[in-house]
């Protein structure tokens, strides 16, 4: 199930590291960090704020936007989870507080094994696609509508999770059925935190208290020697039990350029999801629809023509924008079993391991494209509305301006940002297919056209948005 999967370079020894970059040693942070006050500070505050945006909206007169909007469109999702987890990595996991609750419930539950079946990455992935990208791409607005309709959905959620905490062990809502959570653990890899131990340490340890403390049934100690942290949250329960525990600074994607064990077999899947969905799924509905190209695109033009025909109403189900979905994500797959099964034919190895080697190098690009949306949203429109919320809540009457206005040259620089991943992403897959080529004898040019195949497809897309844009007139605002 598990195989290395070649690419050029060997990990470097545990914690050699700066001492600066050791977290844990710090004087003021290591000593919170290894009583576990700062995380359980957090997690704590997060189930605060999630419990108030929940619990107002069904207390409070409905509204279109109030606190319970604010809290979960604006700064849980997707503020958090596309800003913390590709700068810092899986952090939002550590402070979630569906898994704050659920360890206390999976500690007192029945523990049960969960079904093997589901287990992987397919449960989450299909969840959120179904119940949260498809709902979003053709009923745009239908989960924000309201501060109750908000509050309704991540109730249902909640209380889902909390029956699966209780009736299965080692946090199966997390490591198997959470529709975030196999998608920020796949894509925390491109974040400068990581959990490593002391190697001499380990080698000579007996008791294993970073294992036994791991509420995910994880080895801390062997995420270096794989260069996966799997399921990890960086929750730091195991730096509370083991000082040869750290949590580490390292570079941005580190991990990405180094080998690799202990993949779920069907990882690549999920980087391809993602990129078709938030990548290039994204870039045909608010890339070319806001372009003088749109009244020229095949799923607009599709969706008209049902919507015409009086077959379903574009307000309760657009057709057109499902396409952009369908279509960006049944492309990115295509071209990516494609293109990976070349690269492996070449190389002479499995499918699943080029396409898992590979898809490696595309975390940096759909996940980090999302950041200019959420913070110029959260800039714009939904900081100093969430403070005049706060305000009235305890009984104020303030009145915050914007943090910015959309044009503000500083929100401008963010738009460099899916360009700049798109760059790492390409120089990543350089570095992969490295021992590929050596291996097969082949050239190294023809494996990284291969691998950078989905890659190239989003980049394809901004060339047309681009072009569109400056070719053509009328040009309407892009994201």
């Amino acid at each position: 199930m598990n195989r290395v999967i070649p690419i050029a370079r060997a990990p470097a020894p545990a914690v050699a590291t700066r001492v600066a970059n050791v977290l844990t040693r710090w004087p003021l942070l290591g000593w919170l960090l290894r009583r576990g006050y700062l995380m359980t500070g957090l997690r704590v505050l997060s189930l605060l704020l999630f419990t108030v945006g929940v619990a107002t909206a069904f207390v409070t007169e409905d509204a279109r936007v109030g606190l319970a909007t604010l809290l979960m469109w604006g700064v849980f999702w997707p503020l958090l989870t596309s800003v913390v987890t590709p700068t810092l990595g899986n952090a939002y996991c550590a402070i979630c507080p569906h898994g704050f609750v659920g360890k206390w419930l999976s500690r007192r539950g029945l523990r049960r094994p969960f079904p093997q079946r589901l287990q992987g990455v397919w449960l989450g992935l299909v969840i959120i696609v179904l119940a949260y990208w498809v709902v979003a791409y053709a009923m745009p607005g239908a989960l924000s509508a309201s501060t109750r309709t908000t509050a309704w959905y991540f109730l249902i959620f909640s209380v889902i999770a909390f029956a699966t905490f209780f009736v299965f062990k080692d946090m199966a809502w997390c490591k198997h059925a959470c529709p975030l959570g196999r998608v920020l653990a796949t894509h925390s890899k491109v974040g400068v935190l990581q959990i490593l131990t002391e190697a001499e340490d380990c080698k000579s340890c007996r008791t294993f208290e970073c294992a036994k403390a791991c509420s995910y049934h994880l080895s801390p100690f062997r995420f270096e020697s794989r260069n996966n942290m799997d399921a990890c949250t960086l929750c730091t329960d195991c730096i509370t039990e083991c000082d040869s525990a750290h949590l580490v600074v390292r570079r941005p994607g580190a991990a990405l350029t180094l080998p690799v064990t202990g993949q779920d077999r069907h990882e690549m899947w999920v980087f391809l999801v993602i990129l078709g969905v938030a990548g290039v799924g994204i870039q045909f509905l608010h890339g070319l629809q806001h372009t003088p190209l749109k009244p020229y695109l095949p799923w607009v033009l599709a969706g008209e023509w049902v919507h015409a025909r009086g077959a379903l109403d574009a307000k309760v189900f657009d057709i057109g924008r499902f396409l952009a979905l369908a279509l960006g994500l049944g492309l990115t797959l295509l071209v990516g079993t494609w293109a990976y099964a070349r690269a492996a034919r070449a190389a002479g190895v499995s499918w699943r391991t080029a396409a898992n080697g590979l898809a490696l190098a595309l975390a940096p690009l759909a996940i980090i494209g999302l950041i200019p949306h959420a913070v110029t949203t959260f800039a714009t429109r939904n900081a100093h509305v969430l403070g005049n919320e706060l305000g009235a809540l305890f009984g104020g009457h303030l009145s915050f301006p914007a943090l910015a206005e959309r044009g503000d040259a500083w929100l401008g620089w963010l738009n460099v940002l899916p360009y700049a991943a798109l760059v790492w992403t390409l120089w990543l897959v350089w570095i992969r297919v490295e021992v590929l080529a050596m291996q097969a004898g082949c050239g190294r040019m023809r494996l990284w056209l291969y691998g950078s195949a989905p890659a190239l497809l989003y980049a394809f897309v901004l060339v047309i948005k681009l072009a569109a844009l400056v070719l053509m007139p009328g040009a309407e605002h892009t994201h």
